[in-house]
């Protein structure tokens, strides 16, 4: 072997780890929350999802199809009563729903009815109706990580945000303020010549 082909030999692992180690520092500036969803900018799909029945014991046949939900925004939040990051969020929820500005529908994510129920009598309920996934058949055609994921919609149903993990109030202001800034802009639009009111 050449001396000179002695010192590629030596150098080429030392490169690879360079060239590793600079792709994993990059990472560290990476945001864990910014996962990308190939949902943003298109319509929720629709789906027939049980709804759960709050009375104990009672078995649900009604269903409810997710394309219902459109025109007004609204908010998806996926979550599980065996969740325990979920209620580093519950307590923002509860306060969303207080508020009444937007529609909040929880998404009840491989769980069982009964511990859902339970789980939201014990620490409140801020849904407007809770949607039954209990196989996460839903949450896989969502691209759902884990619990808790919030979406958040706009009147026809196009998906203009996704949250993973917790949500902070701060994050959930901002959020419904621009979704409510874009509705309200929308319907202060001069409507199109002939257009009947």
């Amino acid at each position: 072997m050449t001396p000179d082909a002695k010192k590629i030999r030596l150098y080429v692992p030392l490169i690879v780890l360079g060239l590793l180690g600079a792709v994993l520092f990059q990472g560290l500036w990476l945001d864990p929350k910014k996962l990308p969803s190939q949902f943003i900018g298109r319509t929720l799909p629709a789906a027939e999802l049980e709804r759960l029945p709050m009375a104990e014991g009672l078995a649900s046949n009604v269903s409810r199809n997710t394309a219902d939900f459109q025109g007004k925004p609204w908010v998806l939040n996926v979550f599980a009563s065996w969740c325990q990051a979920c209620l580093v969020e519950h307590a923002h929820l509860l306060s969303l729903a207080k508020q009444g500005q937007v529609r909040l529908v929880g998404l009840a994510y491989k769980d069982e009815g009964d511990n859902t129920r339970r789980w939201l009598a014990e620490h409140g309920n801020p849904y407007s109706e809770v949607l039954m996934d209990p196989r996460g058949q839903y949450g896989i055609e969502l691209g759902v990580y884990g619990v808790p994921e919030t979406f958040f919609m706009d009147a026809a149903n196009t998906v203009v945000y996704k949250h993973v993990g917790p949500l902070t109030a701060e994050q959930l202001t901002v959020q419904l303020n621009a979704q409510l800034s874009a509705v309200n802009a929308a319907s202060k639009e001069p409507r199109a010549q002939g257009a009947t009111p």
